[in-house]
């Protein structure tokens, strides 16, 4: 079962966020200027649990330098987001199915990446390490 979830984290939900960022930064330049500037050369791992039923299926490091993913780790969830104020490490868990429902809708995500945030955001719970 964790093959399967590896391959929606690695082979589904990592391309689509390079598209969907990339369509962000068409669609809305200046807004991608400010995230380049913040986050510009900053090493940062986002986490990433996956659930199913409500019992955990998969866990995952992204790692970022400034908005370009770099790495993914799989079995490990180590999240730390770096700030003016100091760090936090904040991570998301999902359902398997909300997950396969936001990677079948990748057209209207890369699209529109700020309107379809809102219409998955239900389905996203953060919590912080």
């Amino acid at each position: 079962m964790s093959g399967d979830v590896d391959r929606l984290i690695k082979e589904g939900l990592v391309p689509m966020k390079k598209r969907a960022v990339e369509s962000f930064g068409r669609n809305h330049p200046h807004i991608m200027a400010l995230f380049k500037n913040f986050f510009g050369g900053q090493k940062n791992r986002v986490g990433i649990r996956v659930t199913e039923n409500g019992k955990t299926v998969g866990e995952y490091t992204i790692h970022m330098k400034g908005t370009d993913i770099t790495e993914v780790e799989d079995g490990v969830l180590s999240s730390e987001l770096h700030h003016p104020l100091g760090i936090v490490r904040p991570y998301a868990v999902i359902e398997r199915s909300a997950l396969e429902r936001m990677l079948a809708d990748e057209e209207n995500i890369t699209s529109d990446p700020v309107g379809a945030l809102r219409k998955y955001l239900p389905d996203l719970t953060l919590k912080f390490m």
